[in-house]
């Protein structure tokens, strides 16, 4: 298939393929101009790196008090790192390779990657470059395969829903004005005119490594937060669609597998970090465990969930994008592509042992359920979380890769179980009739009908307080 530069009439909401641009070289020179065009148009107080700084839980005089000590902060450790790659032969400018691993340099990537550095530092120790000589052309080729019709239906259609809801606080996604989109436009040396229908640079490359990624892998195809994920590496890789596609394809296929299969096993991850909560924090445990009402044995896998876990499954999909202050965000993606997945269960133990106090204080379950929810999207200061998360007494550096790898492969045989026990219970003949004598606790008992009687007595619980009240 012959590859032609894409028309710039094109609808954003075509259901056609949108053919791609020809690989970008690296050294290819950034238009600046039009690009501090798109950033100094902006009337909203945004960060550095073109994120709204208020929130609806933090407001722009609190990011501004966080922001000046922070800013000092990062040139101090942008300086210390200059040195570090001096002092082993590596260039300073628009690097491309970093030293290799060591004790020193796990503690400098905890403190943060230098921003400029950021996205080749991930693709670097996230293992990148390995992957794209295994594979050299691969992206390219995946991308004439969605020109000549190989992405579903349903995967475009997923993609196209979920393309303009990517980071609409971010400018380099949605520009809040014509005269900034004009901006963008002009970034874009493939189009010829403007559309009213014009998208951002950004956005068109995030659409096309998005369908690449559902052709390449068909057991995901697209899945909500893969946007999310996809957009950032952009962000971070200068646009470079080949290497946001390979680190893409690592975080699902390497650091977490099956958490976005079309039979998502989200909960695999979940059921191990509540292991580790309880017992590492007893307490909190005490407090956020549900499922103490259900039968014993009546499920060994994702029904032992508690309620609360629905609040943490977006930490694992998202990598804590939309949960976390994006600062946050990022210093957790340091570690996580260089220390692996266990990064993302020690964060979420450091984040519930923040916030223990607020949560012991609590009673009510969906109480319980909105602070759980609310802690990380205050949590500003990603020095605090890191302290909190890697300190030597009561931290959770503790937690090792071997050991998560291990308990997953626990739930996975425990889920899979759960799979056939079910599939079996479908295969038998329908419960005898219920009769009068007959009451719901003497009936064949189905996770359903663990959930219905649950659901009855946390009711009736409510319902007795409100009387007690009332009284």
């Amino acid at each position: 298939m012959k590859i032609e530069p894409p028309s710039s009439t094109t609808s954003a909401k075509s259901a056609a393929p949108i053919p791609p641009p020809k690989p970008r070289p690296v050294t290819q020179p950034r238009p600046e101009r039009a690009y501090a065009r798109l950033k100094d148009s902006s009337s909203i107080p945004r960060d550095r790196y073109g994120f709204k700084k208020a929130t609806q839980y933090i407001t722009v005089d609190q990011y501004d008090a966080w922001n000046k000590p922070y800013t000092e902060y990062v040139e101090r450790r942008r300086k210390k790192w200059q040195l570090l790659m001096k002092s082993n032969g590596l260039p300073t400018e628009q690097p491309t390779r970093f030293p290799p691993r060591s004790e020193k340099m796990k503690r400098y990537i905890r403190k943060g990657i230098p921003p400029e550095w950021r996205g080749q530092a991930w693709f670097w120790y996230g293992g990148g470059p390995a992957r794209l000589e295994q594979n050299p052309g691969l992206y390219w080729d995946l991308i004439e395969q969605v020109g000549d019709g190989k992405l579903s239906e349903q995967d475009q259609e997923h993609i196209e829903r979920d393309l303009n809801r990517t980071f609409p606080d971010n400018v380099r996604f949605r520009p809040e004005s014509r005269a900034s989109m004009n901006a963008a436009h002009l970034l874009d040396t493939r189009a010829t005119e403007l559309t009213p229908e014009c998208e951002t640079p950004i956005l068109r490359a995030l659409r096309r490594v998005l369908q690449a990624f559902a052709v390449h892998n068909p057991g995901i195809g697209y899945c909500q937060s893969l946007n999310f994920l996809a957009g950032l590496l952009l962000v971070f890789l200068d646009e470079d669609e080949e290497k946001a596609f390979i680190l893409l394809d690592i975080i699902t296929s390497i650091h977490l597998p099956g958490t976005h299969g079309r039979v998502l096993e989200a909960n695999i991850d979940i059921g191990v970090l509540m292991q580790c909560i309880r017992e590492s924090m007893p307490a909190i445990w005490n407090k956020i465990d549900d499922t103490k009402d259900m039968e014993p044995n009546i499920s060994t896998g994702a029904a032992r969930l508690p309620t609360v876990s629905l609040a943490m499954t977006s930490w694992f999909m998202s990598l804590f994008v939309g949960n976390f202050p994006i600062e946050t965000v990022l210093r957790v993606w340091d570690s996580f592509f260089y220390e692996g997945s266990k990064t993302l269960f020690r964060i979420a133990l450091a984040v519930l042992k923040m916030g223990e106090a607020e949560i012991r204080a609590i009673h009510d379950p969906m109480e319980i359920f909105q602070i759980i929810q609310t802690i990380p999207r205050r949590l500003i200061d990603p020095n605090t979380l890191m302290e909190a998360c890697f300190r030597r007494r009561n931290g959770f550096g503790h937690v090792s890769q071997n050991t998560i790898d291990n308990r997953r492969i626990e739930r996975r045989k425990a889920h899979q179980k759960d799979m056939v026990r079910i599939s079996g219970a479908w295969g038998r003949p329908p419960p005898p009739k219920e009769t009068e004598s007959m009451s719901i606790f003497s009936r064949p008992k189905t996770a359903a009908t663990v959930r219905r009687v649950a659901s009855k007595k946390l009711k009736g619980k409510k319902r007795a307080r409100t009387d007690q009240v009332q009284q």
